[in-house]
């Protein structure tokens, strides 16, 4: 295992003529307090000035780009580079490019370079050859630099060298050079001896100097993790999975970021399977796909945390996969590699991500997706490693469709990349096979021949005791309680004779239907493994198993999101069980499923016919609001009226739907411009004796935003909403964030129109105000939070008030968020412009917490269907 690592390597600036500034002293203060970010903002600002003599400005602006080099701001760099002339142009060009990972680009930039090239270029040369994988070449940079170079240098040199001898298989040349450091106690060099002593077989060794970094207090983060994963594979050599399974959790567990995380999942996936059967998925791994880990859950969320998470979530995702793989649960695995592709883009798991989902699809038959993902891989990775494999999938599918052109390029796009011969040999026979298919003889002919180029001529009774022991299972299933599954499956395998087995194994696939997410797959299996004996007694008892078993069967076609399936097979249902209890149920799935197809016209007439024909089913009044929903989304008049007919309805009805059925309406008559009636039906809401805390919040703010709109017709709209914001603001101190931002808001535009700028600034101000000790805690208040601090902007730049301007965008930047970074480039932006870049001035630490997963304060209705859930025995 090799653990390449660039060093970060800069210059120290000469800028005698800049000494005098106090400003450049700043930048300099700022820069060894290892804050480059305002380094490089001082200096930029610095070089805005037109007072600076030509040496100066290149001074000033090779300072800037190491500060920007140090933030690991490749842009920024590139972006100096561009418009000023730099000292050792070349060398921060290629520092850029390698942060941004162009490495072989940062070559040639060195390379082509007529620069005199220093011992810091000649040694960021080197690290990019060995990077490369140019071993012959690198030494010849590093050579001079062990006489010529200074003692860093040349400490760095031999370390290089040492590392490029390990990676030849020269163990004795590279203990000469790490012998000859001028400080052997450096981590990176205890890592390096750790190397050899596994290359030469010596674990004891290995472990012993591997120990010495780990307790080490020097060489950095980086260093630490590399030994760290290291160390697991040393117990992995010594034959202890379960330590290093226990280890690399706990380090795993332990870090926020890293650059050690491809490694030290390669190494969990050695651990996992080395660990003795029946391995399950881990339910910590399990746990890092949906948040992270431990170390990352901290309630201020930068940027660059965000991303660590993301990463670190799309590698727990990528090794569930591969174990789902491994426990032949295909269809899983495509799920979370999906989930990584669509989650995770850029992912340093996407290439292999991509081949396997394409292996598994290959495997499934579903030869469109396979298809769609090698074009994918093709358009990203096509040229690299893996290659072989994904042409020849592709090949594979386009032959069984009989597109044997294709298929032919397919597998010799696979024979051209092969990395050995039996894989040569594979492709071109079955390229030679889809030629003969094809009609192409002449290509035959040549492909033969290739091949033999290639060496292709080479050669039950009833238990009271089991009753009741099913019984409890079943209880326990029905109310979903642990254990429940292990119960009925421990009863499936100790009385696989038992009369009652059926009923167990039902309540074994409901139990599964109803996990987050439906494990369709397991169901569909249990489902399958059911045998009803052929001479069972027709009775009411086995009729019921019988409608169970079609209802279970329905219920998994929606699960598995085959909406037509449930279309046809709901009908067939309620054609053979027309009395069952469960019909209700079906004619439900089966308008739930009219509707998710967007087939409105008859999902309307579905739930329609189950209100008139069910009227005292628990599923009468759901079915008259859906069919609302559908014909409102029919987009015709008389939809609209019906719509609003059946929520009339329903809301003089007065039941559990009536208040969703007047917001429903209220909603519809503001979208069509009856603000009128829209406010009518909010104050019958309001008017409601039960109605709970938030829903009359909501409907508060949706009457304000009511009479906004209504007041570009009527003034006095305007002074009624000031009213009724201010008494919703003041009447309850504990008024929660998501309602004070959204109420602030309304006021503040409701301000703005009535021509108060002033007040609608101060309702801006008392939202940000409001969020100093109640900072967002989900994405819905961060929503209302940042539209009144951005309007709160609006407002100052209206009036050219600027530096209030920039203090309230770097006051919302402060609090983590998708807008953070808009209002740290507002802010940058308006101080630069204006000349008002001194730094904002220290304010108390403001500590956010983070927004949870997403709040939906406006969920789009969707049918609901009961789905089985009940008790059984």
């Amino acid at each position: 295992m090799r653990f390449p690592a660039f060093l970060l390597l800069t210059t120290a600036i000469q800028a005698a003529g800049l000494a005098g500034s106090d400003e450049f002293r700043a930048a300099e203060a700022a820069l060894a307090d290892g804050l480059p970010e305002v380094a490089g903002v001082k200096a930029e600002r610095l070089l805005q000035r037109q007072t600076w003599t030509r040496a100066e400005v290149r001074d000033l602006a090779t300072f800037a780009a190491e500060a920007w080099a140090r933030a690991r701001s490749a842009e920024q760099v590139l972006k100096l580079a561009e418009a000023h002339d730099l000292h050792e142009e070349s060398f921060w060009r290629a520092q850029a490019l390698v942060l941004r990972g162009d490495l072989a680009e940062a070559r040639e930039e060195l390379v082509s370079s007529r620069e005199t090239r220093t011992p810091k270029a000649r040694l960021l040369l080197a690290q990019i050859l060995t990077a490369l994988g140019e071993h012959d070449a690198a030494p010849e940079e590093l050579e001079p630099l062990l006489e010529q170079g200074t003692a860093e240098e040349r400490q760095h040199a031999r370390l290089l060298l040492a590392e490029i001898d390990i990676a030849g298989g020269r163990l004795h040349a590279a203990r000469q050079n790490l012998d000859a450091l001028a400080d052997p106690a450096d981590p990176v060099a205890g890592l390096l001896r750790t190397r050899c002593h596994l290359l030469a077989g010596e674990v004891k060794a290995a472990r012993e100097s591997l120990q010495g970094v780990l307790d080490a207090t020097r060489g950095g983060e980086r260093n630490h993790h590399a030994a760290a994963v290291l160390m697991a594979e040393v117990l992995l050599l010594e034959k202890l999975p379960e330590q290093a399974w226990e280890h690399l959790i706990k380090h795993l567990d332990s870090a926020a970021v890293s650059s050690m995380w491809t490694e030290a999942f390669n190494l969990l996936d050695r651990a996992w399977l080395a660990r003795p059967e029946p391995r399950s998925i881990p339910e910590p791994v399990l746990a890092w796909i949906l948040r992270g880990n431990t170390a990352q859950q901290t309630p201020a969320t930068s940027p660059a945390l965000a991303q660590a998470i993301s990463e670190f979530s799309g590698h727990a995702a990528f090794i569930c996969a591969r174990w789902l793989v491994a426990q032949e649960r295909d269809l899983e695995a495509t799920g979370l590699l999906e989930s990584l592709l669509q989650l995770h883009p850029d992912h340093p798991r996407t290439n292999a991500a991509l081949r396997l989902a394409i292996e598994i699809y290959t495997r499934l038959k579903a030869d469109d997706r396979a298809l769609a993902l090698a074009e994918v891989w093709r358009a990203q990775f096509g040229g690299e490693t893996g290659s072989t494999r994904v042409d020849f999938l592709a090949g594979d599918i386009y032959f069984r469709r009989g597109d044997y052109l294709q298929a032919q390029d397919a597998f010799q796009g696979a024979a051209n990349m092969a990395t050995t011969l039996s894989e040569r040999r594979r492709a071109l026979f079955n390229a030679a096979v889809a030629a003969v298919q094809g009609g192409d003889l002449v290509l035959y002919l040549g492909l033969l021949a290739q091949l033999e180029v290639a060496g292709g001529t080479q050669a039950g009774t009833t238990d009271s005791a089991a009753d009741l022991e099913l019984d409890k299972a079943l209880q326990a299933a029905a109310g979903r309680q642990d254990g429940a599954e292990d119960a009925l499956r421990t009863f499936l395998t100790a009385r696989p004779y038992h009369p009652r087995r059926v009923e167990a194994q039902i309540a074994l696939a409901e139990w599964m239907l109803l996990a987050s997410p439906p494990r369709v797959p397991e169901a569909q299996a249990m489902l399958d493994a059911i045998q009803l004996p052929a001479n069972m007694e027709k009775n009411a008892a086995t009729d019921s198993l019988r409608q169970r078993i079609d209802y279970t069967r329905l219920w998994l076609r929606e699960a598995s999101g085959d909406l037509k399936a449930v279309i046809t097979e709901g009908p067939a249902f309620a054609k053979n069980w027309p009395a069952s209890p469960l019909l209700v149920d079906v004619l439900m799935k089966t308008a739930s499923a009219h509707f998710q197809l967007e087939d409105f016209a008859s999902a309307r007439t579905q739930f329609e016919i189950i209100a008139k024909e069910h009227p005292g089913s628990p599923h009468a009044d759901s079915a008259l609001y859906f069919a609302a929903l559908s014909a409102m989304s029919v987009m015709s008049a008389e939809g609209r009226e019906r719509a609003l007919g059946i929520w009339e309805d329903l809301g003089k009805k007065g039941g559990p739907l009536a208040i969703p059925a007047r917001r429903q309406q209220a909603l519809v008559l503001r979208r069509q411009g009856d603000l009128a009636a829209a406010l009518k039906v909010l104050d019958q809401i309001l008017a409601t004796s039960r109605l709970d805390r938030e829903t009359r919040r909501l409907t508060l703010c949706e009457k304000a935003e009511v009479l906004l709109l209504n007041g570009k017709k009527e003034p006095k709209s305007l002074e009624d909403a000031t009213k009724l914001l201010r008494s919703f603001l003041t009447e309850d101190d504990s008024l929660p964030l998501l309602w004070r931002a959204r109420a602030g808001f309304t006021l503040a535009t409701v301000l703005h129109d009535a021509g108060s700028d002033a007040e609608a600034l101060e309702a801006c101000y008392d939202v940000l105000r409001a969020a100093d000790t109640a900072p967002p805690a989900n994405p819905a208040e961060y929503l209302w939070f940042t539209k009144a601090g951005f309007f709160g902007i609006e407002l100052l730049e209206a009036a050219h008030q600027w530096e209030p301007a920039a203090r309230l965008a770097e006051q919302i930047a402060e609090l983590p968020g998708d807008r953070a970074q808009d209002a740290r480039q507002l802010a940058t932006k308006i101080r630069l412009a204006h000349f008002l870049w001194d730094g904002p001035k220290p304010t108390p630490p403001v500590q956010p917490a983070p927004a949870p997963a997403e709040t939906k304060s406006e969920p789009k209705a969707e049918p609901k269907s009961t789905p089985g859930k009940k008790k059984t025995k």
